[in-house]
């Protein structure tokens, strides 16, 4: 999802509302040196996340889980319409459904108990309802057979709670307003009625009337455009690729735009990449973002086709401060890290990243939320790597670490947005790679895309990838790095050198190491350990596998060692 900062989290948050006031220091710092800002981040990553998750992530009744899986969503039909002056959203839904059981006598749809509901129909007809604990409730009435297809269609209006991370705002900016919504995670039925669970995916239309000087952005490809003679303008949006709720988007605003064109990797496809700014960040932006087309390209190579190449990838603003969202093929771009000078690129690359992993490839759970930040945020190494080389990656890398990470990786609980799962995840793929190497570690990127292309993904899922693709058992690797550990490898060592075989005449030296780890958060980290020996004719390195807390390796250099090292360049946290 995102993080706060001003150079990370998909949703890449720096401040927002009224942490404005709070981070200004943090701001002041940024322009001049975004670096700086990453040394704050871990002092108000408890504070933001405590302000804007005081309460608890929602918790859903098994049982009722349980009966909407017995249902699986396949379209969803969404109508919008905006009384701006008196921020009152009035929408109408129709749901198209496959009923899996025999037994689906009660349909549940997510709802927030605030909003107004004007009527329900099932198959067309209208039909009673209840409404307790943020859920429609539908007596099915015995009108469903298994295996058929039945629609509900609910009817609404009202004004929608704004939470989380400005779940759906009417904000002026710049004196225009943007209307636009952030459902990460679980927010989405706080505008709309759906099934709102991670695991089920659907095709969607989303039909948008504004007023004509306006522009309605959404996911996918823009169907038709329309004027009445009102004064308002309708924009029928369509995904015909699978969605999760989560990413489903809205952007209203007064808009510019313009297109570029992408093309695949043997040109046999093309697609547009659209954009949408504010009219005064408009000639930044083009700079900002004029790195959109050389990153598809880049990534589409290291990880696969862009996943929705028949539709669009674009990006529109919206009223973040600071930030981003990678709705599916448009991200929102929080319009103040516009700044023409491509300062805010690893945001940019981030958000794209996250087509692959976060939105092709969705989380199961929130528990695995960092196969998306992780990845997206290694995304932003890649990125560096493929720009300036091996240095730049490393260098990178360090400034992703800072010291230390709190909790496990998986199932981060109520600190779905922490350092631990966007910094540390980034570094579990960077080690990963470290451990399998770089032509199995790319392999496994692409494998895991597409095995699960389309679908929802558990931790599980991609060790399974990772295992099949290396041929080695990782068990270790994750449960150390993701499952169990929540520190690091904390190394005490000594080395002696010789001359080799005891001749004082050879150039060569018999070197050993005594290494002991001192950790105690965790008994032993294994890894492959990088040993750097400085010799007084160069450098030179040798891999070892270190999996024992105390632990002697031998080798042999070619001159007489000067100094030792371990993990010079940055292989381990």
């Amino acid at each position: 999802m995102r993080k706060f900062t001003l150079t990370f989290f998909c949703l890449y948050f720096v401040a927002i509302h009224s942490f404005f006031i709070l981070l200004l220091p943090v701001f002041t710092i940024a322009s001049a040196n975004p670096d700086l800002v990453r040394k704050s981040l871990k002092e108000f990553e408890t504070l933001a996340t405590n302000y804007y998750f005081s309460e608890d992530e929602r918790k859903d009744d098994p049982a009722i889980v349980n009966n909407q899986n017995l249902y699986d969503v396949i379209h969803n039909n969404i109508s919008l319409s905006f009384d701006i002056k008196e921020r009152i959203l009035i929408g109408n839904v129709k749901m198209t459904a496959l009923n899996l059981s025999d037994t689906l006598n009660k349909i549940y749809i997510n709802f927030l108990d605030n909003m107004n509901v004007n009527s329900v129909k099932l198959n067309d007809a209208d039909i009673n309802y209840n409404r307790k604990n943020n859920y429609i409730i539908i007596d099915s009435k015995n009108q469903l057979s298994k295996s058929k297809e039945f629609t509900v269609e609910i009817s609404y209006q009202g004004k929608p709670l704004n939470e989380g991370f400005d779940s759906f705002s009417f904000k002026f900016i710049e004196g225009n307003i943007c209307i636009y919504n952030l459902s990460e995670p679980n927010y989405a039925p706080n505008w709309w009625p759906c099934k709102d669970i991670l695991t089920d995916k659907f095709l969607m239309d989303m039909i948008m009337t504004v007023p004509d000087d306006l522009t309605a952005v959404s996911n996918g490809i823009l169907h038709s455009e329309s004027s009445s003679q009102d004064g308002l303008k309708t924009f029928h949006w369509k995904s015909t690729y699978p969605i999760t709720t989560y990413l489903v988007s809205i952007a209203v605003s007064k808009y510019d735009k313009w297109t570029e064109t992408f093309y695949n990797k043997d040109s046999s496809k093309s697609m547009p990449v659209e954009y949408y700014s504010f009219p005064d960040y408009t000639e930044k932006a083009k700079i900002d973002w004029g790195v959109t087309l050389d990153m598809l390209d880049f990534y589409s190579e290291i990880f696969g086709e862009y996943p929705f190449i028949n539709e669009k990838y674009g990006m529109a603003m919206f009223g973040w401060v600071g930030g981003a969202m990678e709705h599916q093929t448009i991200s929102s771009m929080g319009y103040t890290l516009t700044t023409g000078d491509r300062r805010y690129e690893n945001v940019v690359a981030h958000e794209i990243v996250h087509q692959w992993y976060g939105d092709a490839v969705s989380p199961a759970t929130w528990k695995d939320i960092w196969l998306n930040e992780g990845f997206a945020s290694y995304g932003e190494a890649l990125w560096e790597e493929h720009l300036n080389g091996s240095k730049a990656l490393f260098s990178y890398m360090r400034k992703e670490d800072y010291g230390g990470f709190s909790g496990t990786l998986y199932n981060p609980e109520d600190n779905l947005f922490s350092t631990t799962v966007y910094q540390k995840g980034s570094w579990v793929l960077h080690m990963l790679r470290g451990t399998v190497g770089d032509s199995t570690f790319f392999n496994i990127l692409k494998t895991y895309y597409e095995d699960f292309k389309y679908k929802s993904a558990t931790t599980d899922d991609f060790i399974k990838v990772c295992e099949k693709v290396s041929g080695l058992d990782l068990k270790y690797f994750f449960d150390q790095w993701v499952y169990k550990g929540t520190g690091r490898p904390e190394f005490e060592y000594s080395w002696k050198a010789d001359p080799f075989d005891g001749q004082s005449s050879s150039n060569a030296y018999m070197i050993r190491v005594n290494i002991n780890q001192i950790q105690k958060d965790y008994d032993l980290y294994k890894s492959n350990l990088r040993i750097n020996v400085k010799t007084e004719n160069g450098n030179e390195e040798f891999v070892v596998f270190n999996d024992k807390k105390n632990q002697v390796f031998t080798t042999t250099v070619n001159s007489k060692p000067v100094s030792v090292t371990l993990d010079e360049k940055g292989w381990l946290l």
